[in-house]
């Protein structure tokens, strides 16, 4: 989607997400923040890789809106691998396969059946750029006010590199010596972030930001997920009062954040898929993300 797109136009995009996906969350809490969740389809994917023929995502069956839609049957049936070959048709051999990685969020134009972005950071862009043409913008959330993008892409890197990658690195790292320098980024990362809360409500000053709800879609599997299944350190969230504080105010001051995550869901699917990391499969006790931020 580019400026001259009107809201009319916009219809004919749709957005794949995926439950357990922080990338995805991120995508979603924008959403629910900007109230933009009616304004553009939203397929919410299914983890299962055994029935996905690649990249994990099944899609679920089609609303009554696609059917009506008339989308082409690949981009609502099958799963994600399907809608990643059917955008590539034009350039994929007959029969060949996108050899690509089929990661979500993704973005597709539906009347071309082309990618627009499968970038987390792209496709928040895009949904603040639009919520700024509605009637009605000028009461709206702005996520990434104008002069301040330099701003924001650097703290994105920052806690990035510190936390939401960290824990990851965590999690997969093949030596002592890797994980413990993913340790301490992420150590460094949850006291910096503790301290840089501690004298402002959100991450970048007075306003939310892009860079909060991204920070939400980490916090939000923090203690249930990555400290446990990644061995990320830390210990958890409540240990950090004013970490607890800034959830608790994000979710005061945009309620629909509450329902842009199902945290049980969403924390298990790491225990149910990450099968090398979690032999068993056994998923522990993990709350529901209203009970979660209670106990913060």
């Amino acid at each position: 989607p580019n400026s001259s797109d009107s809201g009319e136009s916009y219809s004919r995009y749709k957005i794949y997400l995926g439950n357990p996906c922080p990338w995805c969350h991120r995508v979603k809490a924008a959403m629910a923040v900007l109230n933009l969740e009616g304004e553009i389809p939203v397929t919410m994917l299914i983890d299962d890789a055994e029935k996905a023929s690649k990249g994990g995502w099944i899609l679920p069956t089609p609303s009554a809106d696609d059917r009506k839609a008339n989308i082409a049957e690949e981009l609502i049936t099958g799963d994600l691998a399907g809608v990643y070959n059917y955008c590539y048709r034009d350039i994929l051999e007959e029969g060949e396969k996108y050899k690509g990685r089929c990661t979500a969020p993704l973005l597709v134009d539906t009347t071309t059946g082309t990618i627009v972005t499968n970038e987390s950071n792209e496709i928040m862009i895009l949904l603040n750029d639009y919520a700024r043409r509605l009637p009605d913008h000028e009461e709206s959330v702005d996520l990434r006010p104008i002069g301040r993008e330099e701003e924001l892409d650097d703290a994105t890197k920052h806690w990035f590199d510190l936390l939401w990658n960290g824990s990851y690195k965590c999690g997969f790292a093949t030596s002592q010596v890797a994980y413990d320098e993913a340790a301490s980024d992420v150590l460094k990362g949850l006291n910096e972030m503790n301290e840089v809360l501690a004298s402002r409500p959100y991450l970048l000053g007075e306003d939310v930001s892009e860079v909060d709800l991204k920070g939400f879609s980490w916090v939000t599997r923090h203690d249930y997920a990555y400290t446990v299944i990644f061995k990320s350190p830390g210990g958890r969230i409540a240990q950090y009062p004013y970490i607890s504080a800034w959830v608790k105010r994000l979710v005061s001051d945009y309620p629909k954040l509450l329902d842009s995550i199902d945290m049980e869901d969403a924390c298990g699917s790491y225990y149910r898929q990450l099968f090398m990391l979690n032999f068993g499969r056994v998923v522990p006790y993990i709350p529901n993300v209203k009970d979660w931020v209670a106990g913060l």
